[in-house]
């Protein structure tokens, strides 16, 4: 493993050094406000400062993480070895052109959605209220109700950083799945999107958006800390109704709950730990398992967590 003295003083001689912190509190970055120290943590405020500090990290043999708002991330209690990158609130300019808006991968869709909405453009509705980047949305193939990401998404960039190369790849060169896309790549950073939206009133946009607010509002703990859905449905039925039907609904370890309200949530209760949250999914996956058979699958990503990436 590397000395971090050592690799900061190689960070400065490079002169990377600018916008790069150590030892940084992960909990700052993570919707659970959960998680330890990453050694070294960084939001880049350009294109260019992205590919050569991701070239030094290759370079230097340190693991990377790639992150957004840190919205759908569960992040250990121990300390991150390696370098954390985070793409939110950067890499965000927006470009229009008629029906088509292109914007980089870290602007947060509700910000969007808003540009779009003041432009009346519509296509982002359903993304008002989800806390996360574009470029997040993107690779999870967001959803809410019928309307998803997918739907709108037009041409897509990505930072190849092992070969330091630009890769621009429109629909068709792309398939997106549930909760995933395929991109045909490893060890990419998705620099940037393009969305084909389409024209409307701007009052029946902001009715469109106020109706999906009011439907999350009912169905889901948006007034908690939470990472979102932490599994996948499965073909036989969704994720919420079997940790309910499994019992699980309401169950606590620490701090960490099963949202009365949605199933398929964790909440932070107020002092969680990684630990806790991931022994309570540990616990959700057994119950139901024993209950039905079913091996649910994470949504979530996991950072510090041996087996994920």
């Amino acid at each position: 493993m590397y000395n971090k003295n050592q690799i900061w003083r190689e960070i400065i001689s490079n002169g990377l050094e600018k916008g790069i912190s150590c030892n940084e509190p992960m909990k700052k970055y993570t919707s659970w406000k959960i998680g330890g120290n990453a050694d070294f943590f960084c939001t880049p405020s350009h294109q260019e400062q992205l590919a050569k500090l991701l070239l030094f990290a290759l370079e230097h043999s340190l693991p990377i993480y790639i992150i957004g708002n840190g919205t759908n991330i569960w992040v250990s209690d121990e300390d991150i070895r390696g370098l954390v990158v985070r793409i939110a609130h950067t890499l965000d300019k927006v470009e229009y052109s008629d029906k088509m808006i292109k914007t980089g991968a870290g602007i947060l869709l509700p910000a969007l959605a808003k540009k779009a909405a003041d432009r009346g453009l519509s296509g982002l509705e359903f993304a008002a209220h989800i806390p996360g980047t574009l470029g997040g949305a993107i690779l999870n193939n967001a959803s809410f109700g019928k309307e998803s990401i997918s739907d709108i998404v037009s041409e897509i960039t990505l930072l190849h950083y092992r070969k330091g190369n630009i890769v621009t790849l429109k629909r068709g060169q792309f398939s997106f799945f549930y909760r995933e896309i395929d991109l045909g790549y490893n060890e990419f950073v998705l620099l940037e999107a393009s969305l084909l939206l389409s024209t409307m009133d701007k009052e029946s946009i902001s009715l469109k958006i106020k109706n999906f607010y009011e439907q999350r509002k009912t169905t889901q703990p948006v007034n908690f800390l939470t990472a979102g859905c932490i599994f996948k449905n499965a073909q036989e039925k969704p994720a919420g109704y079997l940790i309910d039907k499994a019992g699980a609904k309401g169950l606590m370890v620490g701090d960490a709950q099963v949202s009365t309200k949605h199933a398929n949530f964790i909440l932070n209760r107020g002092h969680a730990t990684a630990s806790d949250i991931l022994r309570l999914i540990e616990k959700i996956e057994k119950m139901v398992e024993k209950t039905f058979g079913i091996k649910l699958e994470r949504e979530i990503d996991f950072i510090g967590l041996p087996g994920y990436r």
